[in-house]
């Protein structure tokens, strides 16, 4: 496991982290204080922020003064332009209900990918599959999948 210096946390991890009755909400909390611990940059994408907005006060979130705030801009624009374009013909995902899940989901990719960050949090194992593989292989996205239902300690790899 190399030094991750950055992640891209997902809606489904800021949710959490605010929602203390959630199943996964305890390994929310050990991820987002071992990123804190280790100094990990914890970038919030405006795409997120927007989806959090549905439930919840984005305010809620920058109040806990952690994150940093990630805009959407041209060059994160044109890579997930890029990235759609390459997967639409994907049966499986254009018959998808969460057709504007998945087109939200690529432009956290291509930011990502534009930024060079190292990592990105959710529980949204379906889309490593469905989407972060193809891309991999064939667009160079590159980074660290973590699955929030983990927990802390498996991902770590320690017994206890």
């Amino acid at each position: 496991m190399s030094k991750m210096k950055s992640v891209l946390v997902d809606n489904s991890f800021v949710t959490r982290l605010l929602k203390s009755d959630d199943e996964y909400h305890g390994n929310v909390v050990e991820y987002f204080q071992y990123f804190l611990d280790q100094g990990i940059d914890m970038m919030l994408s405006t795409i997120v922020v927007s989806e959090y907005a549905a439930a919840d006060d984005p305010d809620n979130l920058l109040a806990l003064k952690a994150f940093q705030l990630l805009e959407f801009d041209y060059l994160d624009a044109k890579i997930a332009g890029d990235y759609f374009a390459f997967l639409k013909n994907d049966p499986e995902l254009r018959q998808s209900e969460e057709r504007k899940v998945i087109i939200n989901d690529l432009k956290l990719f291509a930011q990502i990918k534009n930024r060079e960050i190292d990592a990105f949090i959710s529980k949204d194992r379906r889309a490593l599959t469905r989407m972060i593989e193809p891309l991999r292989l064939h667009r160079g996205l590159s980074f660290e999948f973590i699955d929030l239902s983990d927990p802390l300690s498996a991902y770590l790899g320690k017994l206890f």
